[in-house]
């Protein structure tokens, strides 16, 4: 059995590894779509396996008063990985996800001509992810978030034969890169300062440099992460994205970069008091830009992208209220939601993905009949948007409902009207989620042609486990707080 820190490397080893081969079969084997999916599965099964392993030696550590396992690379090098609890819960929500959607592809991508470089991207872009939530170094934590980065450039990208879905990669590219060079910008002034790489490293009466290279280590992870203004690349990406591609970047990527932002904020002694103060302030924006504009799309998925800026905005408020009172069972709540959103967001994507498959809809009002044609689709398409409308007894409901309960322990008036914001952008959120589960049971225009699609078992297979995990978070959240409190992602 592996243990320690070859067990820290191996989520991340298995995942590189099996792009490379994964690439080399469909380069010169010329695998089947359907084979290629089934091996990406086994690779994220593995990785899967792997990471829960290392979440059990974890929490066995954390009981007994020992650090956390840890990687590290050549002696004096100072890079390496640990696998503290935030980022564990981070990883395997990641490669869960990565699994669902692999199987997914399985059927979706059968049409399209670039599979061979689809899955083994799909396997990298998760390995990055994995990679960035673990580091224990500045300068790796870039080389991963570059590397999650280009990957989905390229996969936004995908359908090159379309002029908007190489606007969007371009668009996400301009903006990525100049986020992922904000942040090598400020590594390098934190080192000409400090001498140091390590993330944990607080900063005693930081000069000038210290603090000029935490503000641009900040405002690059602020962009990747979708921080109103810098926002404006996730609507065109996650919009003309093959469905596969925008539920994994809606589900759990723009996350890891918070998770990264909130590592680096405290790891360089930023005080947890003044970061949540600022999660607060900039957190309103993300809820009424990302509601607002959501309410006015006619596009389906640019109207998931637009939600999926005010759910980043309720995890902001929530962590920075946590932080910013010393209430840790916030921040837990505030990562309670993180995994919901990643059951709920890709469950809404995938359903549309089949839509766009089987009749081409695209637009809000072409998903009129869905009921008539794919009944599974439409029955879990409803799950996805009224659970991240927040009605019971779903996830998003149960996420909120902690949200409530853990930030008015705050008692602050700054609090309260935050939490007015929220309450109010979840009323708005009403006006664009229900009238779209409407026209999945509304009747198409007279005349329209009614071909009744089955499903394919390999869309319908991830669906079905994701709707499973929408309803289960909803009806039992408790397991789910439990694992989140124990792992101690409130301390990182």
């Amino acid at each position: 059995m592996i243990t320690g820190p070859d067990l820290v490397i191996a989520p991340l080893a298995i995942l590189l590894g099996g792009a490379f081969a994964i690439y080399l079969v469909g380069r010169l084997v010329t695998a089947r779509n359907e084979v290629l999916a089934v091996l990406t599965s086994v690779v994220f099964a593995l990785a899967l396996a792997a990471l829960m392993t290392l979440t059990r030696q974890a929490l066995a550590a954390r009981a007994g008063g020992l650090p956390e396992p840890a990687w590290t690379g050549s002696e004096g090098a100072g890079a390496g990985l640990q696998a503290r609890g935030g980022g564990l819960s981070i990883a395997t929500i990641a490669v869960a996800l990565g699994l669902c959607v692999s199987i997914y592809c399985g059927r979706y991508l059968a049409l399209d001509r670039r599979q061979k470089v689809t899955y083994p991207l799909l396997l990298l872009l998760v390995a990055g992810l994995v990679g960035m939530v673990m580091a224990t170094d500045l300068f790796s934590l870039y080389l991963f978030c570059e590397l999650m980065s280009v990957t989905a450039y390229v996969l936004v990208a995908f359908r090159r034969h379309t002029d908007t879905a190489v606007e969007a990669g371009f668009k996400y590219l301009i903006l990525g890169s100049a986020g992922t060079l904000t942040m090598l910008m400020g590594t390098a002034l934190i080192y000409r300062e400090t001498g140091s790489l390590a993330i944990e490293q607080t900063i005693s009466a930081p000069g000038p440099w210290a603090r000029i290279g935490l503000a641009a280590l900040l405002a690059g992870l602020g962009v990747k992460s979708a921080f109103v203004p810098a926002h404006t690349w996730l609507p065109d990406a996650y919009g003309r994205a093959p469905s596969s591609v925008s539920a994994m970047l809606s589900g759990i990527a723009i996350e890891s970069t918070f998770y990264a932002w909130l590592r680096v904020g405290l790891g360089a002694g930023f005080p947890a008091a003044q970061l949540g103060m600022l999660l607060m302030v900039v957190s309103v924006p993300n809820m009424v830009v990302g509601n607002g504009l959501a309410l006015v799309q006619r596009h389906t998925k640019r109207m998931l992208a637009y939600s999926t800026i005010a759910h980043m905005g309720y995890t902001m408020f929530t962590v920075g209220v946590g932080l910013r009172f010393g209430i840790p069972d916030a921040v837990t709540a505030g990562f309670f939601l993180i995994a919901a959103h990643a059951a709920m967001k890709p469950l809404a994507f995938l359903c549309k993905g089949v839509c766009h498959l089987h009749y081409g809809a695209t637009l809000t009002g072409e998903l009129r009949g869905t009921w008539q044609r794919t009944p599974l689709v439409a029955v879990l398409f409803t799950v996805a948007l009224v659970s991240l409308a927040g009605i019971p007894p779903l996830a998003g409901f149960a996420g909120k409902w902690f949200i409530l309960g853990q930030i008015l322990r705050a008692r602050h008036w700054m609090v309260y009207a935050g939490l007015a914001i929220l309450l109010a952008n979840t009323v708005l959120s009403l006006a664009y989620y229900l009238p779209v589960v409407a026209l999945l049971y509304t009747a198409p225009p007279p005349g329209t042609e009614l071909d009744q699609r089955r499903t394919s078992g390999w869309m319908a297979v991830p669906l079905g486990a994701l709707g499973i995990i929408a309803l289960g978070m909803g009806l039992w959240p408790g397991p789910w707080m439990q694992w989140l409190a124990a792992l101690g992602v409130a301390g990182g």
